[in-house]
């Protein structure tokens, strides 16, 4: 552990020592075998949230495609805007169906709602490299495929290094 993770965990640990009505806090993550043992015995409930289902995968890469790509270039103010004066290009969206959508949220499997997110920045990215700024279901598909395999891989990476421990 890093002294500023020791720091961290300290000030944590000394600042829940004890019951308040004034505070409440919340923790998350998806690693709780990763969680001090201090910390993990100051957590009064547990909550679980299962990874998201092929369903709930479909509506997400929906609404990110929505959010990165269908509004890209539309909206009117943002950060980069304001900084660079400049809208983004419209993303020309051709022949990418539900079915397609659904393809990917099958391969997709064992996605957080982060990683779709950033599967969907990953698309949008994609788009932009590209020369006519156009997303096709050939496009979309490299991306989703690059990105599974990559999500696989670190899976892989992952039982390695829990296996060390």
């Amino acid at each position: 552990m890093s002294e500023a993770q020791r720091s961290a965990l300290n000030a944590l640990l000394f600042r829940t020592g004890d019951q308040s009505k004034d505070i409440v806090l919340a923790l998350a993550t998806n690693r709780p075998g990763d969680l001090d043992s201090a910390v993990a015995d100051r957590i009064d409930e547990v909550l679980e949230f299962p990874l998201p289902g092929e369903d709930e995968r479909f509506k997400l890469l929906k609404l990110y495609l929505d959010k990165y790509i269908a509004q890209a270039g539309s909206r009117k103010s943002g950060l980069l805007q304001n900084l660079f004066k400049r809208q983004p290009q419209k993303i020309e969206i051709k022949g990418l169906t539900d079915d397609i959508l659904r393809e990917a949220a099958a391969k997709s499997e064992g996605f957080s709602g982060r990683e779709i997110a950033k599967l969907m920045a990953a698309v949008q990215a994609a788009v932009y490299g590209s020369e006519k700024c156009v997303l096709d279901p050939n496009l979309f598909r490299e991306v989703v495929d690059y990105k599974v395999a990559e999500h696989q891989q670190r899976r892989k990476l992952a039982a390695v290094d829990g296996n060390r421990a």
